[in-house]
């Protein structure tokens, strides 16, 4: 048999100094408080990919994790923006729908101006006083905005995770798995590509080879690929699995 060398060096140096260091906090550790930014890069030598995420509610080991709705405001036609030139970096808008907006409850979120079409990453948002609400943006607006336009908030991929529901459900815009349990409110590494161990679909077991999506039966669990469920492909299997058999997956979520 060959001999093989291998290593589990990062490649990039994210999460610690100097080659091989994961000092601040390892893929299998949690933190109350966050070590990293949010949607931060982790790769592995051996393809492995994992983003800094927050959890926005408790997720069990091996699960298929979506993006939570915490920050997602729908098109909005009845917000009274504060007039702002071209170059501006914030932008006002007062909104009954952004009344309760805590401190940063949108950083890292992004402002779509649905009149200039066009999309900037926030940055901040103040507290909102008398449904009045600022956000600061990370770029200068490159349109001019007035009172009449209309916006749309949409949250940052690993800003709020959550356990993803079935296809169809309220969070199944899966954005990678869980490898070990999480607490609610802790910040972890959501593995997003390479080898990853995730759950099966309790309906129908998994042949080596199928490409895999969110189930349309079971929470947060792998299926083959089916064209009538409207959900993308999260990678392939690697292995065979019967009915809620845990495999290992080539997972293709980002890179």
């Amino acid at each position: 048999m060959a001999t093989y060398k291998n290593h589990n060096y990062t490649i990039n140096r994210v999460g610690g100094e100097g080659k091989g260091s994961r000092a601040g906090q390892g893929i299998y550790a949690e933190s109350s408080t966050p070590k990293f930014a949010i949607g931060e890069k982790l790769e592995l030598g051996d393809g492995r990919v994992f983003r800094y995420a927050y959890a926005s509610a408790a997720i069990n080991a091996s699960l298929l994790v979506s993006q939570d709705s915490v920050q997602l405001i729908p098109s909005d036609t009845n917000g009274t923006f504060t007039a702002a030139s071209a170059g501006a970096t914030s932008i006002t808008v007062s909104d009954s729908t952004l009344g309760s907006a805590t401190k940063d409850l949108y950083a890292g979120a992004y402002f779509g101006n649905l009149t200039n079409k066009e999309s900037y990453r926030i940055k901040s948002n103040t507290v909102a006083a008398s449904n009045i609400v600022t956000f600061t943006l990370y770029d200068p607006i490159v349109t001019a905005v007035t009172s009449s336009d209309d916006y749309v908030i949409t949250g940052g991929l690993y800003n709020g995770t959550i356990t993803a529901t079935v296809a169809g459900g309220s969070y199944d815009r899966v954005v990678g798995v869980s490898p070990f349990a999480i607490t609610s409110g802790y910040y972890f590494w959501l593995q997003t590509a390479g080898v990853a161990f995730v759950l099966g679909d309790a309906a129908a077991s998994i042949a080596l080879g199928d490409q895999l999506q969110l189930s349309d039966s079971t929470a947060a669990c792998v299926q083959e690929e089916d064209t009538g469920v409207d959900t993308i492909i999260v990678g392939q299997a690697l292995q065979a699995g019967g009915n809620s058999a845990y495999i290992h997956v080539r997972l293709n979520l980002g890179v």
